[in-house]
């Protein structure tokens, strides 16, 4: 049985799978989410200081309520697929018949490649990433990707220890064992000692070479092919039945440290149940993503490119200041506290800007007779209040809000602002809902969201063409070929 169904949605008990409906099944479901949420920090740091998973609420025998992670729970061979909100047409679509992994599976590698918050090597396998048909074949793809080049960086050796009987002594001579074993037995010529010796055959190669044995029946012959050759490389690496376990407490040098993914990454697959492609009542994986962080960090990075070809520069998570910058008590003053971090923090033309993404739906606001309405209900009060303070203490009159557009939406021109008067000076909050979701044409997303990215920082440019050569200078579109340059501006520019 397969479920699709979009974020914060709820999920009738009648309606989940038969070998989930139980209340021993929902609490082992419950524990293997567990097991997972413990290990999501493989993928991404979502901020979340919570130990109790939060992938789904579990409403006791009312059934599950999904969140805000999107991806793939399959428990039990039974799958169930969460897909962003905004994949719907409208907030008050709920229609999930014409949605596809494929399509989720195109959005999240676009996303994830604009993340920079997310430990992927995607500039290597970027291309590889747009053949996977579903998220575990996308995970199997980047994990392949890591242990490829590990491997063609040079073989992994480390130092073990080996206790055996030896003619000499080398290492740590276990004396007691010479006194009270040896010579009674008349083996005075042997000697039980510990040494190090620098081997291939370690744990770290048996994680990595039992996980590749156990992936290389369930992914693409692609994958499969490059699995082969890893093996090949690994042959003289015992065959060891690796536990998740195995994968904790593992010391790793300096040098080694690009191997922490991959152990990490190991653990999962090895938590993780799973058979070939045909799935089996016994099969079981999870890999579920924030939508919130994918968003920050894809506006963010889109952002960051758009803006350093126009001068600009874009710094995310930005940190350097504090709201509290001292704290007084009993005549002793303390450090500055509660630091701010700013989604998007940019500077363009000396003038610095603040934008705080927000994944939450907003209705459209352009024909939209109610647009204060829609405001005054949609937007938070506490985002409000956040992006003021930053304004106050950045000392600036111009914050923004950025939310996602819904599916198939076209882009708007203008936006409400909302005015905050103050005998300092007034603060303005831009509205401003942009585009998220690619369909067939990326290249009509890329181009819409970097309208939308010019329009903020208006960034305008003439571009001038002759027989020999194009190139542009800022200016305006002010002569009667506006259409023709704005139309070689953006085949030049757009990402």
């Amino acid at each position: 049985m397969v479920l699709d169904r979009y974020e914060y949605s709820k999920i009738s008990n009648a309606k989940l799978p038969v070998s989930w409906q139980s209340q021993s099944s929902l609490e082992e479901l419950s524990d293997f989410l567990q097991k997972n949420w413990e290990q999501r920090s493989v993928f991404y740091e979502d901020g979340e200081v919570k130990s109790q998973q939060q992938f789904i609420d579990f409403i006791g025998s009312g059934g599950i309520r999904t969140k805000k992670y999107i991806g793939t729970i399959v428990y039990k061979g039974e799958q169930l697929n969460i897909y962003p909100r905004v994949f719907s047409t409208e907030k008050d679509d709920h229609d999930t018949d014409d949605l596809t992994q494929k399509h989720m599976m195109l959005n999240l590698v676009k996303w994830i490649e604009y993340c920079n918050k997310l430990n992927y090597p995607f500039i290597n396998i970027s291309s590889e990433l747009n053949d996977s048909e579903d998220l575990r074949e996308l995970f199997i793809t980047l994990y392949i990707g890591y242990v490829r080049s590990a491997v063609e960086r040079g073989l992994y050796y480390q130092y073990v220890d080996e206790t055996e009987d030896c003619t000499s002594i080398k290492g740590k001579f276990d004396i007691k064992d010479y006194m009270i074993l040896k010579i009674p037995t008349g083996s005075a010529d042997k000697f039980r000692c510990t040494y190090s010796k620098f081997e291939f055959d370690n744990k770290v190669n048996q994680i990595i070479k039992c996980t590749c044995k156990q992936l290389i029946n369930m992914t693409s012959k692609k994958n499969q092919k490059v699995l082969r050759t890893i093996l090949v490389r690994m042959n003289d690496v015992s065959d060891v039945k690796c536990t998740p376990n195995d994968c904790n407490g593992l010391r790793l040098s300096k040098m080694h440290r690009h191997y922490e993914v991959i152990i990490s990454m190991s653990k999962m697959f090895l938590l993780n149940k799973m058979s070939n492609y045909s799935m089996d009542t016994n099969e079981s994986f999870c890999f579920l993503f924030p939508t919130d962080l994918l968003f920050e960090g894809f506006i963010g990075g889109f952002m960051k490119e758009v803006l350093a070809k126009a001068g600009g520069k874009v710094f995310l998570q930005e940190s350097k200041m504090s709201l509290v910058e001292k704290i007084v008590y009993k005549g002793k003053t303390s450090g500055a506290a509660f630091t701010m971090r700013h989604d998007i923090l940019a500077e363009y033309h000396d003038k610095i800007f603040v934008l705080d993404t927000k994944y939450k739906e907003m209705s459209r606001f352009e024909d939209n007779p109610d647009y204060e309405e829609t405001i005054s209900k949609e937007a938070k009060q506490s985002d409000l209040y956040q992006v003021l303070e930053y304004a106050r203490k950045r000392n600036i009159d111009d914050v923004y809000l950025l939310y996602p557009m819904y599916r198939y939406e076209e882009k708007e021109d203008d936006f409400p602002v909302a005015i905050s008067e103050s005998p300092s000076g007034d603060i303005n909050v831009h509205f401003i809902r942009v585009p998220f979701i690619y369909e067939e044409d990326e290249t009509k997303t890329n181009q819409q969201l970097t309208d939308v990215i010019h329009n903020i920082f208006k960034i305008d440019y003439t571009v001038y063409a002759d027989s020999d050569k194009e190139y542009m200078i800022e200016g305006s579109l002010s002569s009667k070929n506006d259409d023709a340059k704005k139309s070689l501006f953006q085949k030049m520019y757009i990402p």
